[in-house]
């Protein structure tokens, strides 16, 4: 994936009363999932409205939520039991502070910066002032307590978010779901373990023979760009809806992304697991939007999900991806869900993110009726999950249909038992519509179930097509320009995609059925008058918590005083792309289909 760094100069030139949880303790000792129904409204309640909290065998006078004003936290324990607790995310033990009088909670928003004031964090490293904000960041504040007997057996820990004052602050605190995310400070920020920082993996770099002081700012190592299981911490995510706390569970992250690792502002990979407590997320992300396909069920277990950062969109609208997805959606590929929320790290307002399925076996299972087990996909021309017999049969489908002539019908219909091609043309249709710059081999995803049967339709030995970072495009960047012909980038291009639709135009039928597929695409899905409603609908949405995520990770560029006219830009540059793209690719396809 591609990305760039916009410099200042050129952006301005485009110039309650809570509701208790349940606790819930696991076999290990620790806390799994603790989850509450939310009502309607935003609630923010007065301390005398709370309702006290017991979990694990401790008291609190007050859940976690939204109050108006701030008050006196008291905490007991059964049995006399001793109580340690922190108020910096990290996990409490017999070294912490010991509670002895009562926790005062305000609102702690005017407190000097602490996880915001990090710099060393993203690239290029002689930006680093500008990822940190110019002012106070808002802020809650955040409990974690463990009690510990006589007999020194500990409780599992007990975590609270609380916000004071958020009445008078921005509305998207009442409007979207916040997310509390807490965790030990060196689990993100440390020299050599933290997953944030450009740390010790880029200092190695720099003092190696392979340091390239000419690479480019997305291609440098650091911490932040490490993979796998190793690179996974501990954490605790509470959600919010109106107010209220409606589930809080143990989790592992990991940093997510490929270029926009390098970004200030990073994604998150979210994975629930036994090892951390509850095996699986049981909460409706998507409030009712995310849905099986085989019964039109919402999906509302998960293995993990991703908290996105825009990707290459983040310093843009922030919402282009979900804009395409959402508008193409009903079409035969699939397509991720998304849900707009702020998020708190240890108390402190980390800005928008989406919410966002993340594409894995587990994703195709929920969506398809598949086990995961039996899942084969490609990423990027790559295995990224099955086994190596399916790759291998993919690679050799390939060469089939490189050699393949499919004027002759034998061959095609020999094809379309391999392929998926109705969701073939879906697909590539929507991507050279949006004229998709990051597309072709890399953000390429193809699937297919590697036991046929059963009573899921799709387990016919089918490959088919996953629909995922589509923001480099629409015009993103000056670049994507709707006058572009992406049928002939596409065609020139080293990738199975492009061997597919080169082999497949041979064949009469697969072009009439192309060419009223692609209309049908235009003329519905990306109806102009439809998309420049909705993005008018979303750029109003998204407006003020974007704007308030510029100041906060990028406040010498994108953010201060340009922040509106950089957003409005934005949005301009995104609605003009699809005020003009209908007549210049609509030629295009008239061309290739003579």
């Amino acid at each position: 994936m591609k990305c760039k760094h916009i410099a200042m100069n050129v952006l301005l030139a485009l110039s309650v009363s809570c509701i208790p949880f349940s606790a819930v303790s696991c076999s290990d000792g620790k806390t799994g999932s603790r989850t509450a129904s939310a009502t309607g409204g935003f609630v923010s309640a007065d301390i005398g409205e709370a309702v006290p909290f017991d979990a694990e065998g401790m008291h609190f006078s007050a859940k976690s939520g939204f109050y108006k004003q701030g008050f006196s936290l008291t905490i007991s324990a059964d049995d006399g039991a001793d109580i340690y607790y922190t108020l910096d995310g990290s996990i409490p033990t017999a070294d912490s502070t010991k509670y002895t009088a009562p926790i005062e909670i305000k609102d702690a928003s005017a407190e000097e910066n602490r996880l915001s004031a990090h710099k060393d964090i993203a690239q290029p490293i002689a930006a680093a002032d500008d990822f940190v904000p110019k002012s106070a960041v808002d802020k809650a504040t955040v409990v974690r307590a463990v009690a510990i007997g006589r007999n020194g057996r500990q409780s599992p820990v007990v975590s609270n978010t609380y916000f004071v004052g958020f009445d008078d602050k921005a509305d998207y605190y009442k409007k979207y779901k916040v997310v509390s995310l807490m965790t030990d400070e060196e689990n993100l920020f440390d020299y050599e373990k933290g997953i944030y920082v450009t740390g010790k993996t880029y200092d190695d770099w720099k003092n190696s023979s392979e340091y390239d002081p000419s690479a480019y700012e997305w291609t440098i190592p650091g911490n932040y760009s490490q993979r796998g299981r190793e690179w996974e911490r501990e954490a605790e995510i509470q959600f919010f809806e109106g107010g209220q706390p409606v589930i809080s569970q143990n989790v592992g992250i990991r940093i997510h992304g490929g270029a926009t690792r390098s970004y200030s502002q990073k994604s998150f990979n979210v994975y629930a697991r036994s090892d951390y407590g509850a095996p699986k997320l049981e909460y409706d992300l998507f409030p009712g939007n995310v849905k099986n396909a085989i019964d039109d069920s919402p999906v509302t277990v998960f293995d993990s999900f991703t908290l996105r950062n825009g990707g290459n969109d983040a310093y843009y609208t922030r919402f282009s991806d979900k804009l395409i997805q959402s508008l193409v959606s009903d079409r035969q590929f699939l397509t991720q869900g998304m849900e707009p929320c702020i998020v708190f790290i240890d108390g402190e307002f980390w800005g928008h993110y989406e919410i966002t399925e993340k594409m894995d076996a587990d994703f195709i299972s929920a969506h398809c009726g598949i086990p995961a087990k039996d899942i084969c996909i490609i990423k990027k021309e790559a295995l990224d999950d099955g086994s190596e017999e399916t790759f291998a049969e993919w690679e050799k489908l390939r060469k089939w249909i490189q050699d393949t002539d499919f004027s002759v019908q034998a061959n095609y219909d020999e094809l379309c038992g391999c392929v998926d091609m109705q969701g073939f043309m879906d697909y590539i249709s929507t991507e050279i519509y949006i004229n998709n710059h990051d597309w072709g081999k890399p953000n390429a995803a193809f699937w297919k179930a590697e036991t046929n049967g059963g009573s899921s339709p799709y387990a016919d030995g089918k490959w088919r097509f996953i629909l995922f970072d589509t923001e480099y495009s629409s015009g993103l960047y000056g670049e994507a320009s709707p006058y572009e012909d992406s049928f002939e980038r596409l065609m020139k291009s080293d990738c199975f995609l492009a061997d597919l639709f080169n082999g497949a135009l041979e064949n009469e039928g697969f072009r009439r059925q192309f060419g009223e597929t692609f209309t049908d695409i235009a003329d519905n899905n990306f109806n102009t008058e439809k998309v420049t409603a909705e993005i008018d609908r979303l750029a109003e949405e998204y407006r003020g918590m974007t704007v308030a995520t510029y100041d906060r990770f990028w406040s010498g560029w994108t953010g201060g005083s340009a922040a509106e006219m950089n957003y409005d830009t934005a949005v301009d540059s995104l609605r003009s792309f699809y005020k003009q793209r209908y007549e210049f690719i609509t030629k295009d396809l008239d061309a290739i289909l003579g």
